[in-house]
């Protein structure tokens, strides 16, 4: 073996390989002075989960050399559109819009079980246990905070159904907590009564669209995210139908 096969170089299968790059596990959709929105895979947290993987928050706090502000959170699992402030004065402007409930999140999940044709409104109360989310029917201590949302169903499968999920708060796990409380397991979601993990640890929940108006310019900003290419049910979905919602 000659002296350049010895040390073969293996840069170009690191570049595909390594989990802590850019391009592999999020992009940029849009970018601003206020805030950034970025699109998501599946497998990275938006903020510090432990000391041996990468989140968001912090390649981001290293790539513009200043604190981003966290504005919206999907879980390490979930894919989708998360937005990040790139100054104080909006952060907390937009987090006073949230409270308000004048941004539109919407969510795209595939869950078992057997959803009403909607739309249907499920108020519950949720507390964070551990690395869970308990739910109740009614608020059983100060703990327990107000968790609304709406589902729509969309489109059915063998087993599966599509649902619109719009996300009027946003609680610790709410989503997944309160469809599972309903018979309506997300797939793949393990911790919430799903029956088989995906093979790549996703769960079929998508951030799927993100809408609201500037604070202080005044002008509509509105994103959608593509379907992930990770699951067979989410190329079986009828474009059609997301286009009529």
């Amino acid at each position: 073996m000659d002296a350049e096969n010895k040390n073969p170089d293996f840069s170009l299968l690191k570049r595909f390989t390594d989990k802590t790059s850019f391009d592999s596990n999020y992009s940029i959709v849009d970018e601003t002075d206020d805030f950034i929105v970025i699109l998501k895979k599946n497998g990275i947290a938006v903020q510090v989960t432990d000391k041996e993987s990468d989140d968001l928050e912090s390649i981001l706090n290293a790539k513009y050399k200043e604190k981003v502000h966290v504005l919206n959170r999907i879980d390490q699992p979930v894919t989708g559109l998360v937005i990040f402030g790139k100054n104080k004065e909006f952060a907390a402007a937009f987090t006073e819009m949230l409270k308000a409930r004048t941004v539109k999140k919407v969510y795209l999940a595939l869950v078992a079980g057997t959803p009403e044709k909607g739309p249907v409104s499920l108020r519950h109360y949720i507390k964070k246990l551990h690395n869970r989310a308990m739910t109740a029917d009614e608020p059983v201590d100060e703990n327990f905070k107000e968790a609304v949302l709406e589902y729509t169903l969309l489109q059915s499968f063998n087993r599966y159904h599509l649902i619109r999920v719009d996300l009027k708060t946003g609680r610790f796990h709410q989503i997944r907590a309160q469809l599972a409380t309903m018979g309506m397991p997300i797939k793949g979601d393990l911790k919430y009564g799903s029956k088989r993990p995906n093979l790549d640890r996703s769960i079929g929940l998508l951030s799927y669209e993100l809408e609201f108006i500037h604070p202080f310019t005044g002008k509509k900003h509105a994103y959608k995210a593509p379907l992930p290419d990770n699951d067979e049910l989410w190329n079986l979905v009828d474009r059609n139908i997301l286009i009529e919602t």
